[in-house]
């Protein structure tokens, strides 16, 4: 394992990533999107999609420093979906159903019915032939911030949970998607993560296993039980990742 210093939520942290996966699958993959961005002559867009807890934006981070690292690979600019939550105002003001009851908006953030999917839609697009600005998610503001990052690089690695659901509107998104992976880990080794990552956010373990019951556990059943169809499905595991 390599230690690598990287730029998280603007806290930089030490991520391990095993060299033999670093030589055997995530090279492999910036090539195959360089070659692919040329051919297409575009930007291109890569999907990671992937449960809560998997460490996808460690993942895309990753990739987006290894990319620029190498002048032969062209580099990529990871962002996540984050962004793309409907603001607070909205749920606030709005409801959805969850086991046939009518709920708040609100107290489900994350669900995928609290994305704003066609600003999504519109913005990716827009960027496939010109440079555009997206949100980002504020966890100081605990809300959606417009216009923050500039998109600038041919290859746009867009990361989060929802990104290859086969259902309406999020496999509108499919069309525009030119690769796609999928990342998954064990449930039980999801749940013990989403937990900690509560605890360290100030919950006590009963605060945090209520929301993992109420909230996570149904994000993550969602993302596990869709079909997502990847190009590359990879397994996580231990730090470790396995081809599918």
């Amino acid at each position: 394992m390599k230690n690598y210093q990287l730029t998280v939520n603007d806290l930089v942290i030490e991520a391990a990533f095993d060299e033999e996966n670093v030589e055997m699958i995530f090279y492999p993959l910036l090539k195959k999107w360089t070659e692919l961005q040329k051919q297409k002559d575009r930007r291109i867009f890569v999907f990671l999609a992937a449960p809560p807890g998997c460490g996808k934006t460690t993942l895309a981070l990753f990739l987006e420093q290894l990319a620029k690292s190498d002048p032969e690979y062209t580099p990529l600019q990871a962002i996540g979906l984050d962004g793309f939550h409907h603001e607070q105002t909205y749920l606030n003001s709005h409801f959805m159903e969850v086991d046939g009851q009518t709920v708040p908006m609100k107290d489900f953030k994350g669900h995928p019915a609290t994305f704003n999917v066609p600003f999504l839609l519109e913005k990716i697009k827009e960027a496939r032939y010109q440079d555009n600005k997206w949100p980002v998610y504020s966890r100081k503001l605990h809300d959606v911030v417009h216009d923050q990052v500039q998109l600038k690089e041919k290859i746009i690695l867009l990361e989060g949970n929802y990104l290859l659901l086969d259902e309406a509107p999020w496999n509108q998104l499919l069309e525009y998607c030119d690769d796609r992976i999928f990342l998954y880990s064990d449930v039980a080794i999801l749940e013990e993560r989403l937990i900690k990552r509560k605890m360290q956010g100030g919950l006590s373990y009963q605060q945090a296993q209520s929301f993992y019951q109420q909230s996570d556990k149904r994000n993550v059943e969602f993302t596990l039980a869709s079909d997502p169809q990847p190009e590359t499905t990879l397994l996580v595991r231990d730090g470790i990742f396995y081809l599918e």
